[in-house]
């Protein structure tokens, strides 16, 4: 993005100058001239340098007021536009250098796992109705039934823990596991699993 607005800022600094030379040999040959509109807006828009320039070099609309005054002002405007931003974005990269100089010891861990959902697979001769009526008493919440195997995603309620309520499905009957409800991060490595029969 940088060196795209570099290559932008040069550009249009360089055609605004050349477009003043040309409006200049334009006024000499007595012919069509580009308006002073188009010069104006060649400098907003990021070509105040090069219409400074050009206005010095080629000695064009050196007397015209809005010319005299109205490009240093953009100019100034643009630079000082430029500083702020510069101050702003050096700002944001010191704080986010700084958060990453957080002491490694000071760091909360990545959690393998969620803090409040956990998986329960179930008996399907049994079937799910043990499972139900322990989730109601419990006060947990179904947070996804799996329709392709007999599983559940639950979330356990908020004034027990993980680790207490994981427990307590383990002894619901027709129950058969209770697993901790893993996160896989997109940078985590991939490892294959190789089976030998």
């Amino acid at each position: 993005m940088t060196e795209t607005l570099l290559y932008y800022f040069v550009g249009i600094n360089v055609v605004t100058f050349f477009v003043f030379g040309i409006d200049k040999w334009k006024a000499k040959q007595g012919s069509w001239r580009i308006s002073e509109t188009t010069l104006l807006l060649l400098a907003v828009i990021g070509g105040s340098i090069g219409a400074w320039l050009g206005m010095k070099v080629w000695r064009h609309k050196t007397m015209h007021k809005k010319f005299k005054y109205g490009i240093p002002l953009i100019l100034i405007a643009q630079i000082a536009m430029l500083f702020l931003t510069a101050c702003a974005t050096k700002k944001q990269v010191t704080t986010i250098e700084s958060a990453n100089q957080t002491p490694i010891h000071k760091r909360q861990p990545i959690q393998d796992h969620s803090p409040n959902v956990f998986l329960v697979m179930y008996d399907a001769e049994i079937g799910k109705q043990y499972l139900l009526e322990a989730i109601k008493e419990y006060g947990a919440d179904i947070k996804y039934d799996y329709k392709i195997i007999n599983g559940m995603a639950i979330e356990k309620p908020k004034n027990k823990t993980l680790e207490e309520t994981m427990q307590y499905f383990k002894e619901v009957k027709g129950v058969t596991t209770v697993e901790y409800d893993h996160i896989i991060r997109l940078t985590d490595p991939v490892k294959p699993r190789i089976e030998i029969q």
